[in-house]
């Protein structure tokens, strides 16, 4: 478990990225220092071979008491030099060393010599010449110095290889302390950042279905971990509504379910105890029938709800004459508002057709309902008015009935499944409690808004708002 938390994991990353640094560090301050280090080596090898070709042209004049090598050391000496020095005459050999030349000389490489009689100096590193690396400078000597050609200097890179020798082993010693110390700070760090985490998951682990409404504290410091607990109370929100919406509608579906359920099985036991004649047992088949009418609208209701948010209920979008349908739903409902004297008028308060883009069967599922609703709660005699208008590219659908009115407490909760004001009136019609709850899913469906006015004994309007150009666009 340690191994895969992420406080292990940052640790390493981490501990795997200053490794890195450090190693990447080391080379290059070495890297650097031995090439700067060389650099005033060869600007240092220049002044000297500079100097002693002025002196080597007059090396050989003549002079009592000494040799040209002699007058070579001591010229050296007195300048405080312990560079190698070695002048070669015309033909290349050695015409003067140094003292510290005695047990070996400095060689002549073939591009060195190529680079001297193009009048060059010419750098070279020779490893190992005695027993160390040396820098060899070949310069050469002006023309018309007869006796030497060119000066060769050799400086000792034995101090400066023990420098970034000693400055990797530091490296090397220091690394790891370095390196323990800072991953230990880096998973203390990396404890206190995942401490919220932490907390967050003992929380969490406490949440179950039967505390849903219990919430996570949210900090004020508005950072990640803020930001994350206010999504997961966001989430619990939504968890919570639906567990209650969804217990909500199974005692709901199991009421109205059981309701039926117990009419039928009543009336079946009285038919089966006292019914005699053909007819009696026809009126409880008759009264059994209605209920199983009753169930079976339920049950088709719940099977489209439940499709529609699980989304195994696509919307087939055609665009199709909103005016025309319309106008033939309302003649239907004055075919079903007949029985009752209820008169329905149409007011087509539009210059041009009405196109619009939607699922014309479930629109049309949409128009009945309501205007189920609007028949089924107005009196007889009353008036239901419907009104068609156009505006900003939505098409508006208004339907204002003179029926019994809906109390102001009861509005925000008209659309909820099987909300009813009146439970014996809503059975006696034969409503399920669902068609409201339809209405919304296809107006929201279509990326429209239904809303409603009513008055307690003065009637209701219920008015729709669709898009022209459908669902898609109002996206």
């Amino acid at each position: 478990m340690l191994l895969r938390s992420i406080r292990f994991r940052l640790t390493c990353l981490y501990a795997l990225a200053l490794a890195v640094i450090l190693t990447a560090s080391g080379y290059g301050l070495s890297g650097y220092l031995s090439r700067n280090q060389l650099g005033h080596v060869d600007e240092r090898l220049l002044l000297i071979a500079a100097d002693v070709s002025t002196f080597s042209s007059i090396l050989h004049e003549n002079q009592t008491g000494s040799t040209p090598c002699e007058r070579l050391e001591a010229y050296l000496r007195q300048r405080n030099w312990g560079e190698y020095v070695q002048i070669l005459n015309e033909r290349g050999s050695i015409a003067c060393s140094s003292s510290n030349l005695q047990n070996f000389s400095l060689p002549l490489s073939k591009t060195a010599l190529q680079h001297a009689e193009r009048g060059i100096p010419y750098f070279e590193t020779l490893e190992k010449l005695d027993h160390h690396p040396i820098r060899l400078l070949t310069y050469p000597i002006e023309p018309g110095n007869r006796n030497s050609t060119m000066v060769q200097l050799g400086y000792s890179l034995a101090t400066i290889d023990h420098d970034i020798a000693d400055l990797r082993l530091t490296f090397f010693l220091l690394g790891p302390a370095v390196l323990l110390i800072t991953s230990l700070g880096a998973w203390l760090l990396a404890g206190k950042a995942l401490k919220p985490v932490a907390r967050i998951t003992r929380a969490v682990r406490r949440i179950n279905a039967e505390n849903l409404s219990e919430r996570l504290p949210v900090t004020n410091n508005q950072d990640e971990i803020s930001e994350l607990t206010a999504t997961f109370n966001q989430m619990l929100d939504d968890l919570e509504n639906a567990f209650r919406r969804i217990k909500q509608f199974s005692g709901d579906a199991s009421h109205e379910l059981r309701t039926p359920l117990t009419i039928l099985r009543g009336e079946t036991e009285v038919a089966l105890r006292w019914a005699k004649e053909p007819e009696e047992f026809r009126k409880a088949l008759a009264s059994n029938m209605e209920e199983i009418s009753r169930m079976g609208r339920i049950i088709e209701d719940l099977l489209t709800l439940a499709k529609s948010e699980s989304g195994d209920l696509p919307l087939i979008l055609t665009e199709f004459s909103f005016s025309d349908l319309i106008q033939e739903l309302y003649l239907q409902g004055r075919a079903l508002a007949e029985p009752k004297q209820i008169s329905i008028s149409l007011q087509l308060q539009v210059a041009e057709e009405i196109v619009l883009r939607g699922d014309e069967l479930r629109l049309r599922q949409m128009f009945l309902n309501l205007l189920g609703n609007a028949i089924k709660y107005t009196s007889a005699g009353g008036r239901i008015d419907i009104a068609v208008t156009m505006d900003s590219g939505f098409a508006i659908l208004s339907i204002t009935d003179t029926g019994v009115g809906i109390p102001a407490e009861h509005l925000p909760h008209i659309f909820d499944r099987f909300y009813r004001i009146d439970e014996a009136r809503n059975r006696e019609d034969g409503g399920t409690g669902l068609g409201l709850s339809i209405v919304k899913w296809i107006v929201d469906v279509h990326r429209g808004r239904v809303e409603v006015r009513s008055a307690p004994g003065k009637g209701s309007t219920f008015t729709v708002i669709l898009p022209l150009a459908g669902p898609d666009a109002a996206d």
